[in-house]
């Protein structure tokens, strides 16, 4: 699945949320979005060779550097190119597929389950890889309510439609039930291709927890151990440690308007690293090739059934929600970590480029002959004060402790009632209306795809992506903006230690 392969109309970008709204007046918001009059048209390989071996100016960085047997120049010309595109203008309809199965106990908390069904061609690996284990999936919860196990909270499974061309399903159906699912939905779980090889997972790391309980329960089929050993195994081959962690969420598939939209509690899972190939959103993406290559046996997609089958039965029939903080509170403060040395090593490096300026050393370490300007000083990086953001997390991180120590599961069912309510909230406490920066529809104050970056993420991205533009009264302001949403969620965790008493 992507997000944004191509753009909605010839050279409009739109970001989600915004794409498929019919009403011309959703676009004249005053946070409507940048619309970029950029021509694009993917091409294939044989095409591209004589416009690339057109190009001269000077070569190429290394990263820029494809894998065709010309040296890579970045422009311009001389040639010049005349490109005729023809497009269908047809509008055709989405369908979602939506199935709910009413809860035994807490009708009006769900758990939410999805994978996307539409495809650039046959889509065999992406994504229906994915949605056959959704089908199983609900087929077998369906079998168990028929012997008597219906789950005790309300299990939805989706099928969304048109998420290649901008996951438009998936966002146009959490804006128009926004409320709704504010109020009941306690986590989405999502998946999307699905192959051969290692147990991948990101999402809220809140469910770090249990995800990693989940994982040491399912069999990996290929080494008989669990899958959780078989990716710490590979962490630990490619030098990594031997702790099981989730990844932060940027965007890429059908969980980005739940969590960065909605806050809502959500997870990307599947398994994959040894099913790579050229077929991707291609012609060749078929059910020969993916038997043959992807998941012979489709081993992986009983592992993948299992794996995300465990999780919402998990989430749908426990006592008390399974939400852990401590682990949650750990990676945040690595994320802050990060952006201070980072902020502080950048300062260095500006200090001793001034430096060197000064004492002309760039100047008189340069060849007379090649006429080249020496570089001007850069300015200097200020001291930003991280202290309310350090202040918020040391604060929590005591009221965490303090609720971890806390057995809410010998509550009485009355109270332990009040605690999931609060506990399914919470994560919209991390969340504010105001969004980031030139981007509102993104809310999420801990988890966003970059600015840059397509589908990679960033971590306390209105803090981060501040100070890499170097836009320092906007970092500060966002340190003071982000250390608000820790302490309402202080304020949170407050609620659910006298709930949990």
């Amino acid at each position: 699945g992507s997000v944004m392969d191509m753009p909605l109309y010839p050279g409009d970008v739109l970001t989600p949320g915004y794409a498929a709204k019919k009403d011309a007046k959703r676009l004249d918001r005053k946070d409507a979005p940048t619309i970029t009059k950029i021509p694009v048209l993917p091409i294939s390989y044989e095409d591209a060779l004589p416009l690339l071996s057109a190009l001269k100016g000077p070569v190429a960085p290394n990263s820029w550097k494809g894998g065709l047997p010309i040296t890579y120049h970045v422009g311009p010309g001389p040639a010049k190119v005349r490109i005729k595109l023809e497009f269908d203008w047809k509008i055709t309809p989405a369908h979602n597929v939506i199935a709910m199965l009413e809860g035994s106990t807490y009708p009006d908390q769900w758990v939410m389950r999805g994978n996307h069904h539409d495809a650039w061609v046959h889509g065999a690996n992406d994504p229906v890889s994915g949605m056959v284990a959704v089908m199983e999936e609900a087929r077998v919860i369906g079998e168990m309510a028929k012997q008597g196990k219906r789950p005790k909270r309300t299990v939805v499974y989706a099928a969304w439609d048109a998420e290649e061309p901008g996951l438009i399903g998936s966002t146009e159906w959490v804006e128009d039930h926004e409320k709704e699912l504010q109020a009941k939905l306690v986590a989405y779980i999502n998946t999307d291709s699905n192959g051969r090889g290692f147990f991948g997972a990101g999402g809220s790391h809140t469910l770090q927890a249990m995800v990693s309980e989940v994982a040491d329960a399912v069999t990996d089929p290929q080494t008989g151990v669990s899958i959780k050993e078989r990716r710490i195994a590979r962490q630990l081959a490619g030098g990594g440690n031997a702790n099981f962690e989730l990844s932060a969420l940027g965007s890429g598939s059908d969980y980005t308007p739940f969590i960065q939209h909605a806050g809502i509690a959500s997870l990307n899972i599947g398994f994959g690293g040894e099913n790579a190939g050229g077929e991707y959103h291609t012609i060749y993406d078929t059910y020969p090739h993916y038997t043959r290559f992807k998941d012979p046996g489709f081993a992986y997609g009983v592992a993948l059934a299992n794996t995300a089958g465990r999780i919402v039965l998990r989430m749908a029939n426990a006592d008390v929600l399974p939400f852990e903080f401590k682990q949650w509170h750990a990676t945040v403060s690595e994320y802050l970590k990060e952006i201070m040395e980072e902020t502080e090593s950048r300062r260095k490096e500006v200090k001793r480029h001034n430096e060197l300026v000064a004492r002309k050393a760039y100047a008189l370490a340069a060849d007379p002959r090649e006429n080249i300007a020496p570089p001007n000083k850069k300015e200097e990086i200020p001291y930003l004060d991280f202290s309310p953001l350090q202040n918020s997390l040391a604060r929590l991180g005591e009221r965490i402790e303090e609720l971890e120590s806390l057995s809410p599961e010998s509550l009485s069912v009355e109270k332990q009632k009040a605690l999931n309510e609060a506990l399914q909230g919470t994560e919209q406490i991390l969340t504010d209306m105001t969004g980031l920066p030139r981007r509102p529809w993104f809310r999420h104050r801990l988890y966003a795809p970059g600015f840059y970056t397509g589908y990679g993420v960033k971590t306390l991205p209105g803090v981060r992506e501040a100070i890499e533009q170097e836009n320092w009264k906007e970092a500060q302001e966002q340190i003071g903006i982000l250390a608000r949403t820790l302490e309402r969620m202080d304020q949170q965790v407050i609620k659910l230690i006298g709930l949990s008493k």
